[in-house]
């Protein structure tokens, strides 16, 4: 294992382990068949990219061997490319070189007779003639990001980084990605924090920028190449150059107004411009980051599992994640770490690793690493995490493993699954949930914990392979707990997840914890935000281990609101003779109705009648208006007068949506501020959540002229005919999609708004619309089509009570189905309580 290596260590400026081996000390450890040398090599002091022509200098050849070598060897490590330029990580070089024997005719004088170019190399290193060739590393000057933000410096870094990723960001993009521009910005906040120098060189050009005639090309060179200086020493491939090459600003102020506001910004912000990044960019699944409150969740609960289980309490020394985002659980790892250290020098520093196929997340994770000191931890790879190298051994090197892999990707596993080592079965291979899972458990040094990010799904799914592979973990003991998370916590994707906290099987324990979390977090726009509260929540019901969990009254909301999270402590044997679901819902019984928490069946049993009662009463109001209104109409009766057809076209402005390229996919996100209408969400006359389909202020504002106005009649452009929506006052300012026509009412026509959306979803108007709409290729109807339906008009003050009427009988069989659903709610709880004996105190019996 990698702590049985015996390396020399030495420590940085900040604190951080760097570990370096001789030639002599670097042990073939593997894990899942994978070489471990290239793990140790992740905490060396350097370890940059080189070229083929470093190479040739390291190993005394010349340029041709190089490429020769390359040809001729399969095992030659693989180039990554970067602005046309082959690099290769050198210490993968280097360890390959170990492998080559030097020709007796090729040896130098003091060379033997077992000389590799590889021991060539390391005493080229090791003579100092690297610092001829490379720049000599400089010690970040940096500010403490590691500390608590201060609340204020907090709100002037949000407020700063809005505008950044404001308009701004579109006038200094011009033609090149979000992400090119992403890239700037942390690029910049790097230079800023860790490297003075080469900052103070940055402003000195953004000041020449400001000067009239001043073109951004230059400075955008000189950002890039700075950068790719130090990503480079690093390790990471040199792509900023490359990157920001393809920004176009639309002038050279607006790019030094950009480097003005970075600077203005504290270490703190990196993950708020990665925030703001996931606000504009529609991630998928693969794309996304991990939430602070998710990330503080986990690690928390897997540091517990990891004290409690040892006396004395157990620290981590060694953290992974196999599948790394935007660096998160890395740097709360390194973070929490570097706070217990303040309290504890003698505490040994943490070493992080990560891996990623990912080039973005990799420069990413990396930079936010950089931030705190803590080098080279981030290594992008071309294969999966556990893909073999013939090798069959396997040896856990990790005290925790905390990861967010991607869920349910048809296309993320493959063949690659028939390579790895399964002993608790191989995972199918039409996703990778349970591949990321036992390459985590693979990890695990003895003693050890890995948390991971699993949808609902793998607890329960039918698949064959899934359901051998619970069985098999469960009786191996190695699944301590799964919790059930609240729901869109994530921007990419709506797949309820859960977190399944995993140990090492030399620790197998006798009981699975399921807690549900699902009613946990605070509502901010689409998402729900797990908060310190909430987190305090669960760590509480964890360490309660099942018994009944102590209530946590809110600072913030008051003493009346509960956070009390339902738990269910089942034995291994139990989960073997119910199937084994891992599914929470499956093991807790319902303890909530309507998401107040209750503390027995009869409080559940009181509540659901009571709303029963006042449902009740509110169908009979709207019973009785519904008489009143249907009587009124019979005794004057409708009368034939005043009464006309008229063309919807002479009562209506009526507007298709925004073409595709004003509003595409890539223009929309979950995490938007304006709704966007389409098809999907018209729905019995309403428009419905549009919680996944947004877009930003500055995009709505754009596209002003397809805003949707209280009164506004929304229609099915193309696709499935569907009854047409009625917008409401809360529904001010949404944009419409390119699939829908908008209906506003012309001014001075004689037309109740209410009526006409009345007419227009009746089954023969419906009917009509369909029958245009199949006259086309593709399920569509056009302004013109639309605009020749006949709508029947009695006079103005007549629609109005005809109207009034048809809105009451919908309010009415509202009433009916919500008093119906309380109903079905009571006869469910009451049935639980007659058949559960009931222990004093409201405790079920088992």
């Amino acid at each position: 294992m990698l702590q049985d290596a015996h390396p020399q260590c030495a420590h940085d400026t900040h604190g951080v382990e760097l570990v370096r081996f001789s030639a002599t000390e670097r042990p073939p450890v593997r894990v899942q068949g994978r070489s471990m040398r290239s793990i140790s090599a992740l905490f060396d002091e350097d370890d940059p990219q080189i070229t083929r022509a470093r190479i040739a200098e390291l190993a005394g050849v010349t340029r041709p061997t190089v490429t020769t070598w390359e040809r001729r060897f399969p095992d030659f490590p693989s180039p990554r490319k970067a602005g046309g330029t082959a690099y290769f990580l050198r210490s993968e070089i280097v360890r390959w070189l170990d492998t080559r024997p030097v020709p007796s005719h090729l040896r130098h004088p003091e060379e033997g007779e077992l000389a590799t170019y590889g021991q060539r190399a390391r005493d080229f290193l090791a003579g100092g003639e690297a610092k001829a060739h490379q720049p000599a590393p400089v010690a970040p000057q940096r500010r403490p990001v590691a500390e608590p933000a201060d609340p204020r410096s907090s709100a002037r870094n949000r407020q700063v980084v809005r505008e950044l990723m404001g308009p701004l960001s579109d006038w200094v993009r011009g033609a090149g990605s979000m992400v090119n521009y992403v890239l700037l910005l942390v690029a910049l906040q790097f230079l800023q924090v860790a490297r003075r120098d080469r900052w103070d060189e940055v402003r000195a050009g953004a000041e020449a920028a400001e000067r009239p005639g001043a073109s951004g090309g230059d400075l955008l060179e000189r950002i890039g190449h700075a950068l790719d200086d130090e990503v480079q020493r690093l390790g990471m491939l040199p792509r900023f150059a490359e990157s920001l090459s393809q920004l176009v600003p639309r002038n050279a102020g607006d790019l030094a107004h950009v480097v003005d506001l970075v600077g203005s910004l504290d270490g703190n912000a990196f993950q708020l411009i990665i925030d703001e990044y996931e606000t504009h960019a529609r991630l998928r699944s693969r794309e996304f980051f991990t939430p602070q409150g998710v990330v503080r969740l986990m690690a928390a609960v897997a540091r517990t599992s990891l004290a409690r289980t040892s006396s004395p309490a157990r620290a981590p020394h060694t953290v992974y994640d196999p599948y790394v985002r935007g660096g998160e659980f890395l740097v709360e790892a390194f973070t929490v770490s570097e706070r217990a250290r303040r309290q504890d020098p003698d505490r040994k520093p943490l070493r992080v690793f990560g891996q990623t196929k990912g080039r973005d997340a990799a420069l990413l994770a990396s930079l936010n690493l950089a931030l705190r000191g803590v080098r080279s931890g981030v290594r992008l790879t071309s294969e999966e995490p556990w893909a073999s190298a013939g090798a069959q051994d396997t040896a856990g090197w990790a005290d925790l493993v905390l990861s967010n892999p991607p869920f349910n990707m048809k296309d993320s596993t493959g063949e690659a699954c028939r390579t790895g080592t399964w002993p608790y079965g191989a995972p199918p291979l039409d996703n990778a949930n349970f591949a990321y899972l036992q390459h985590a458990l693979a990890s695990l040094r003895e003693g050890g914990r890995a948390a991971l990010v699993m949808p609902n799904k793998a607890g329960n799914s039918g698949s064959g392979s899934e359901t051998a592979i619970r069985r098999a973990i469960v009786e191996a003991g190695v699944l301590e707990c799964i919790i059930a998370l609240p729901g869109k916590l994530f921007t990419g994707t709506a797949v309820p997840v859960s977190v399944w906290l995993m140990r090492h099987p030399s620790d197998p324990c006798e009981r699975v914890l399921f807690l549900d979390a699902r009613h946990l977090g605070v509502k901010k726009g689409p998402r729900c935000v797990l908060e310190e509260e909430d987190l305090l929540a669960v760590l509480d019901a964890y360490r309660s281990q099942g018994a009944e969990p102590r209530v946590l009254p809110s600072a913030s909301e008051g003493p009346d609101r509960r956070t009390a999270v339902p738990s269910a402590s089942v034995e291994r044997q139990a989960l073997l003779y119910t199937g084994c679901s891992l599914n929470p819902l499956d093991h807790i019984r319902p303890q909530a109705l309507g998401g107040q928490d209750v503390s027995s069946l009869e409080d559940a049993a009181e509540r659901a009648w009571a709303d029963v009662k006042r449902l009740a009463e509110s169908s009979e109001q709207a019973d009785a208006r519904v008489a009143f209104l249907r009587s009124e109409l019979v005794a004057t009766g409708t009368g034939e007068a005043g009464w006309q057809k008229v063309k919807l076209v002479r009562l209506c402005e009526i507007k298709a949506g925004p073409s595709f390229t004003q509003l595409g996919s890539k223009d929309r996100s979950p995490d938007g501020l304006v709704p966007v209408v389409f098809p999907r969400h018209l729905r019995d006359g309403r428009i419905t959540d549009t919680e996944e389909e947004r877009v930003s202020t500055e995009l709505a504002a754009r596209l002003a002229r397809f805003q949707l106005r209280t009164g506004d009649i929304v229609c099915v452009r193309s696709g499935k005919t569907a009854p047409p929506a009625l917008v409401r006052p809360d529904q001010e300012t949404w944009l419409m999609s390119p699939n829908v026509i908008r209906l506003r009412a012309l001014p001075g026509a004689e037309v109740d708004v209410h009526y006409l959306h009345a007419w227009l979803r009746r089954a023969e108007t419906i009917a009509w619309i369909e029958d245009r709409s199949a006259a086309t290729a593709a399920s569509s109807i056009s302004t013109e089509s639309l605009g020749r339906l006949e709508v029947v008009l009695p006079p103005l003050a007549q629609q109005r009570r005809v109207a009034e009427l048809l809105e009451s009988l919908e309010e009415q069989v509202l009433a009916h189905q919500q008093a119906t659903e309380a109903v079905i709610r009571a006869r469910s709880l009451l049935a639980d309580q007659l058949m559960n004996p009931v222990l004093p105190g409201g405790a079920l019996a088992t």
